[in-house]
């Protein structure tokens, strides 16, 4: 058997053997010797080729083709079919372009033998670079950023997309609310995602977000079991969820295009369409009588279209208050506490992009007769109202330590006479310090 290239010939019995003259030394050539040395060294060409290669048809054309079958109107299946020929194009195609460069390595001097390996496996190298940092290095333009900033949905859980998080990232997503991460990556994407995966395990513990792992193949998979872990999560949570694969791209794109035509009611961040509200809270489980809790405590509505509720965490104030289910947030923060001028800072930054009026009048502690002016200004104002305390008992009435204010203003609300008649007139509420 013999296998040609150009000029030389590889023959059954191990050796190379010169077709026709060409000036080349064969004595001192090693591809002339060895059979192994040739199946090695393209193996070693298609391996480096293919790394960056691969790359370069994840971050260009693989997108392309997916964006534009997307503007066209193509369903999940036709554009999982067409990156499957891209696979199969990218397969043969670096596969003859490790046998063009092996030739011309055959074929060369010394500095051709040793100049096209070093190149590949230079770029191969600055691949490897990138994807080990893949939402700094490659995110951006393979196209990560076209994915949606949030979804929200009617039930209260909020979605993030992004790329791979670093420790870093994952601390600022915390600061900015965020409780848990889903990582679509995926342990058979060999060498990048399992040590990812690992990595992440590890910081998500370091900083204190819970770590859920769904994982997904892209275009060679259905990925059923993890797409149906994240409705069923899209379904009952109320947190607020980090959604990456590596570049931020494909997967997470497949996700957010399921949970939009999915049944639960997804809407952009502050386009709400079917805006949750504290009334439907009260009707969601475990009961005990102020329905289920924020998670810095009950809410409890004192009269019809009064609510006091514990400052929300980034997702009920994003599902509950952001798209003007109430028509004034009444904030009992103390500006004077650290935390608590940061919550108040945030709500009126968020409210106030939602166009949703807000007043602070702080009340600390067990000061009853400030509470009582307050409840009853608070009586005045068009309703629905959110009344924002600290922190609030939970369902079984506890006043734990730091509920001092939700109390004090609970039992002052209470004390106010019935009114003759529900009153609506806007009071304009005394200038609060800052």
């Amino acid at each position: 058997m013999m296998v040609y290239f150009g000029e030389l010939a590889w023959n059954g019995d191990g050796g190379m053997t010169r077709t026709i003259g060409g000036g080349i030394d064969r004595e001192h050539n090693p591809f002339y010797r060895k059979r192994w040395m040739v199946v090695a060294a393209f193996l070693y060409l298609w391996g480096v080729v293919g790394f960056f290669a691969g790359t370069a048809v994840l971050v260009g054309p693989a997108r392309w083709v997916t964006v534009g079958l997307q503007q066209a109107g193509f369903g999940q299946k036709a554009q999982d079919h067409a990156m499957q020929a891209v696979i199969l194009l990218f397969v043969f195609g670096s596969a003859a372009l490790s046998l063009w460069l092996l030739r011309r390595t055959i074929h060369g001097g010394r500095r051709a033998r040793l100049g096209i390996p070093a190149v590949c496996t230079a770029l191969a190298m600055v691949s490897l670079w990138a994807w080990m940092n893949p939402g700094r290095m490659l995110a951006a333009i393979a196209g990560g950023g076209d994915v949606p900033a949030s979804l929200a949905t009617a039930s209260g859980a909020r979605f993030i997309f992004g790329a791979y998080p670093d420790e870093a990232t994952l601390r600022r997503l915390k600061h900015d609310g965020v409780t848990a991460v889903i990582s679509l990556q995926h342990p058979a994407v060999l060498p990048f995602e399992p040590a990812s995966i690992e990595a992440e395990k590890k910081a998500a513990r370091v900083v204190g977000v819970q770590f859920i792992h769904a994982p997904m193949l892209p275009w060679v998979s259905d990925n059923h079991a993890a797409l149906e872990q994240i409705r069923r999560i899209a379904r009952t949570g109320d947190g607020v969820y980090y959604v990456h694969c590596g570049l931020g791209r494909d997967r997470t794109n497949v996700v957010r295009r399921m949970l939009e035509a999915d049944g639960v009611k997804t809407a952009l961040h502050g386009s709400i369409g079917h805006a949750s509200t504290f009334a439907d809270r009260l009707k969601l489980p475990p009961g005990g009588g102020h329905g289920r809790d924020f998670q810095r405590g009950a809410i409890r509505e004192l009269e019809p279209g009064v609510w006091l509720i514990p400052y929300p965490n980034s997702s009920e104030l994003a599902g509950y208050m952001e798209a003007g289910q109430v028509k004034e947030v009444v904030l009992l923060l103390d500006p004077g506490d650290a935390q608590q001028k940061a919550w108040r800072d945030e709500a009126e930054r968020a409210l106030g992009v939602a166009r949703v009026p807000v007043r602070a009048r702080p009340l600390m502690g067990r000061d009853l007769p400030t509470a009582k002016e307050i409840a009853a200004w608070v009586r005045t104002l068009p309703r629905p109202v959110a009344v924002v305390a600290p922190r609030t008992p939970y369902d079984n009435g506890h006043r734990y330590p730091g509920t001092e204010v939700a109390a004090a203003f609970m039992d002052a609300y209470a004390a106010l006479p019935a009114p003759a008649a529900p009153a609506h007139a806007v009071a304009a509420a005394p200038a609060a310090p800052r």
